[in-house]
């Protein structure tokens, strides 16, 4: 897909997801920073900033694998992380409790939610213990009819891509 494909794909997930409800009663929301071309949110951590919404980014260790959420703000400075993901420079660690949605990047996904990542698990350790609103997010051609997912596996609530934002199928 090119880079240009890939920004109207992603304006069109952001604005989807801008214009939900899942959106608009959430008060803290964790985003991601896109890998190649990954569905880009950026606009979605700028207008949530501009709406005084928290937004929470990972920043993930390399050996572990675990993820840290960190709170950001407008002034937050950037900095190339591990696994070449740019991740914020700040130790304001967020309190996952208290986070309504989490968006999740994958390779791909199915309509029940299943998911397929980097193989590493990163985000099922974040999200094992997590209560509330997962949305996976990726375009319309990294749907599959089924994935096989393995018992650690965390399923999604939802799935964002540019053609809308559904409820998972059980």
């Amino acid at each position: 897909m090119s880079r240009i494909d890939a920004e109207k794909k992603s304006q069109a997930a952001a604005k989807l997801f801008l214009e939900s409800e899942l959106y608009k009663t959430s008060r803290q929301l964790m985003l991601y920073m896109p890998l190649g071309n990954e569905v880009d949110l950026i606009k979605v951590k700028n207008v949530a900033l501009a709406d005084g919404k928290r937004v929470v980014l990972p920043v993930t260790e390399r050996n572990s694998g675990i993820i840290t959420p960190i709170c950001v703000d407008e002034e937050i400075v950037f900095a190339k992380g591990n696994f070449s993901v740019m991740e914020p420079q700040s130790t304001d660690i967020a309190d996952m409790a208290r986070t309504d949605v989490v968006l999740v990047p994958g390779i791909a996904f199915d309509k029940s939610g299943a998911r397929v990542g980097f193989g590493k698990g990163c985000y099922d350790m974040l999200l094992e213990r997590y209560n509330g609103i997962k949305i996976g997010v990726c375009y319309d051609f990294q749907l599959q009819s089924e994935i096989q997912a393995e018992e650690h596996d965390i399923k999604m609530d939802f799935l964002l891509t540019e053609s809308g934002l559904k409820k998972c199928e059980d």
